[in-house]
C-alpha cells in the first residue's frame, strides 16, 4: 500500500482541527481501544502495509512515516477509514477489497499507532520507569524536567505521552539524532569575541540572537553581533547508546512512564 502519507495530504479537506498531539474529535466506533480489534488490526499492517510504510509506520522504501505525519497533519479516524477502503486514484495507493468490521479494526491499530501514547495501552512499567528515569544509570533527569523538577538542557518531558506518539518517543530514545526530532535543540559550541566558550544546546536561533543552554541548565542569551564562532551538531547533545545502555526490560518500562506523562492526567 503506497504511503497513506500521501493519501492524508490529498484528503486535507477532512481534517479537522489538532489537539493534543491528534486531532479535534475522535470516532466513537467500538473498535477504536478495543484489545481484540487493535490485534487483529496489527496483523492485517503487517500483511498489507508494513511492506511500504515499515511494521511501526515509521516509513519504508516506498512509504512515508505514518507516525510523524500525524503530528502536522492529523485526520479523523473516518476519515482513515475512507483512504483505506477507496485508495487514492493516481498513485500508487490503491483502494482495498477489506469488509467494514476488517477495514475498522485497521483503523484501531492505526489510531493507536499514531495517537498520544497516554491514550493506549504501552507495554511495561510505568512505576519501575519511573525509577530508571530518576535514576543515575540512564540520567534522564540531569538534563529533562518533569514537572518542574529536574534539569533544562532538553526538553522538558511533562506532556510527552499526551502530546507524542509511542514511536515518536521511542526514537527520540534511541535514535536521538534521526532527522532532528528536536529540531531548535541542537549541541552547539559557542565562542564569544571576550573568549568565553560556551557548550550546550542552541535554543531559538535567528540571524541575530542566539538562547543558549548549558550543561549546568543556565540560561545563555546572546547577541549574534558578540559571537566570534558559532559551531552546530548534527546531532542531539541526547546520548545514542540507550538500545545498549538499558535492558531491554528498562527501556521498554521507560518509554511506559514516559508515555504516561500527560498534562491532563497530571503524571509524574
Amino acid at each position: 500500500m503506497r504511503a497513506f502519507a500521501v493519501a492524508f495530504f490529498l484528503a486535507a479537506p477532512l481534517a479537522l482541527f489538532a489537539q493534543h498531539g491528534r486531532y479535534f474529535r475522535d470516532s466513537h466506533h467500538p473498535s477504536i481501544g478495543n484489545p481484540e480489534a487493535i490485534a487483529t488490526g496489527t496483523k492485517l499492517f503487517m500483511g498489507s502495509c508494513a511492506g511500504c510504510h515499515g511494521p511501526d509506520g515509521g516509513g519504508g522504501a516506498r512509504g512515508p512515516n505514518l507516525v510523524r505525519r500525524s503530528l502536522w497533519h492529523p485526520l479523523s479516524d473516518e476519515a482513515i477509514f475512507q483512504v483505506i477502503r477507496k485508495g487514492v486514484p493516481g498513485t500508487d495507493m490503491p483502494p482495498t477489497k477489506l469488509g467494514d468490521e476488517q477495514t475498522w479494526n485497521l483503523v484501531a491499530f492505526i489510531h493507536a499507532l499514531t495517537g498520544p501514547a497516554s491514550a493506549n495501552p504501552v507495554p511495561g512499567d510505568a512505576a519501575a520507569g519511573k525509577a530508571v528515569y530518576w535514576g543515575a544509570k540512564a540520567g534522564c533527569s540531569s538534563c529533562h524536567a518533569i514537572h518542574g523538577e529536574g534539569g533544562r538542557l532538553g526538553p522538558d518531558l511533562s506532556n510527552i505521552g499526551g502530546s507524542r506518539p509511542l514511536a515518536v518517543i521511542r526514537e527520540s530514545v534511541v535514535e536521538p539524532a534521526k532527522d532532528l526530532a528536536y529540531l531548535g535543540n541542537e549541541a552547539a559550541t559557542v565562542v564569544l569575541k571576550n573568549g568565553t566558550t560556551l557548550e550546550g544546546a542552541a535554543k531559538n536561533r535567528s540571524n541575530y540572537s542566539l538562547q543558549l543552554v548549558d550543561k549546568q541548565g543556565k540560561l545563555h542569551l546572546l547577541q549574534m553581533r558578540d559571537v566570534k564562532q558559532l559551531t552546530l551538531s548534527e546531532s542531539s547533545p541526547m546520548p545514542a547508546d540507550y538500545a545498549k545502555r538499558l535492558t531491554k526490560e528498562e527501556l521498554r518500562d521507560l518509554l511506559a512512564y514516559l508515555a504516561d506523562q500527560d498534562i491532563r492526567k497530571g503524571s509524574k
